[in-house]
């Protein structure tokens, strides 16, 4: 019975299911057809539970998306494993802005002065008190006479500004 509930399963939909897996799989007929094959075998291993099922289709093409994810998932990890370390640290560090860039640590200061010496003296304060000593956007508040809403625009204005004098002087 349960051979025989597969086999018309397989007959009926094996076309489909080889179908969906197709280009997602980058159009490699043999990866798709071993991916159709694995969702029939699960097929098999659920028989009790899908004998009955209102939309065995659906569930073929569900376990079909969840296979072709783990392919997808394992090819990944297999490629960010080959990575050459030389190439790994060659990479610039995503937290550090000047890591892209060939500066000397004099260059760096230079900069980050000419940079900072673009702020107003309030400015200068609030970059110094968020920025120098980290304090809570409350505590900078209290410590200017503004709103905490007011210091964080403020705050995010000076950001911005620093942002483009940054790039204005790596660029010239």
């Amino acid at each position: 019975m349960r051979e025989e509930w597969l086999r018309d399963l397989y007959e009926r939909y094996f076309g489909a299911i080889t179908k969906y897996c197709l280009p997602k799989l980058g159009f490699d007929e043999s990866a798709a057809a071993d991916c159709a094959h694995a969702v029939f075998d699960r097929a098999g291993e659920q028989y009790e539970k899908l004998k009955d099922h209102p939309n065995v289709l659906g569930w073929l093409m569900v376990t079909a998306k969840h296979l072709v994810h783990k392919n997808w998932s394992k090819k990944s990890r297999e490629s960010s494993k080959s990575v050459p370390l030389e190439l790994i640290t060659a990479l610039p560090d995503p937290r550090d802005p000047f890591d892209a860039v060939e500066l000397s640590e004099k260059e760096i200061r230079q900069i980050t002065a000419r940079v900072l010496s673009g702020l107003d003296p309030k400015e200068s304060e609030l970059y110094e008190l968020c920025f120098v000593k980290n304090l809570p956007f409350a505590e900078i508040a209290r410590i200017t006479g503004m709103t905490e809403k007011a210091a964080r625009a403020k705050l995010a204005r000076i950001k911005l500004k620093l942002k483009k004098r940054i790039i204005y002087f790596l660029e010239n």
